[in-house]
C-alpha cells in the first residue's frame, strides 16, 4: 500500500520542527545570490575559454564604464530632444547632452538608493518583530 507524502508544513517530513522558513523577500534573495552567483561562474568561464588570454578586471571595469556612458549619453539626448520639443526657439549646447545623461543616471541612482534604505529599514524592524513574536510565543508554549 503506498502511503502519500507529507506536506511541506508536516513535522514528519524529517526535516526537523524547527527548520527555518524563508520569507518570499528571503526566497527572493536565496534566488538573487544564487543566479549571480552562476553568472559569475560563467563569466569566469568564458574568462578562462577566452583564446586571447585572460581578461583582466580592467577590461570588464571599462566595459561597465563605457555602457554608463551610453546610457547616460542616450538619456542626455532624450532629455535634450524633449526640452527642445517643449521649446522649439531654444538653441541647446551640445556638449551639455552627456553630462545631464549622467547626471540623470547619478539621480535615478540616489533615487533607487533612498528607497532602498527606506525598505531595508522596513524589512529589519519587520524582522526583529517578528522574531520578538517568535520568542513570545516559544515563551508561552514552553511555561503554559
Amino acid at each position: 500500500m503506498l502511503r502519500s507524502l507529507p506536506s511541506l508544513g508536516s513535522r514528519d517530513c524529517g526535516g526537523g520542527r524547527y527548520l527555518p522558513r524563508l520569507s518570499l523577500i528571503g526566497k527572493g534573495l536565496l534566488a538573487g545570490g544564487t543566479a549571480f552567483y552562476m553568472q559569475m561562474v560563467c563569466m569566469a568561464q568564458s574568462a578562462a575559454a577566452d583564446p586571447n588570454g585572460l581578461s583582466s578586471g580592467r577590461d570588464i571595469l571599462d566595459q561597465i564604464l563605457a555602457f554608463i556612458y551610453s546610457l547616460g549619453h542616450l538619456i542626455g539626448e532624450g532629455i535634450v530632444r524633449l526640452v527642445t520639443a517643449i521649446l522649439p526657439s531654444l538653441e541647446f549646447p551640445t556638449d551639455l547632452v552627456d553630462p545631464i545623461g549622467l547626471l540623470a543616471i547619478l539621480t535615478i541612482f540616489l533615487a533607487v538608493a533612498t528607497i532602498a534604505k527606506k525598505l531595508v529599514w522596513i524589512v529589519l524592524i519587520a524582522g526583529w518583530v517578528l522574531i520578538l513574536v517568535r520568542l513570545i510565543l516559544v515563551i508561552v508554549q514552553t511555561y503554559f
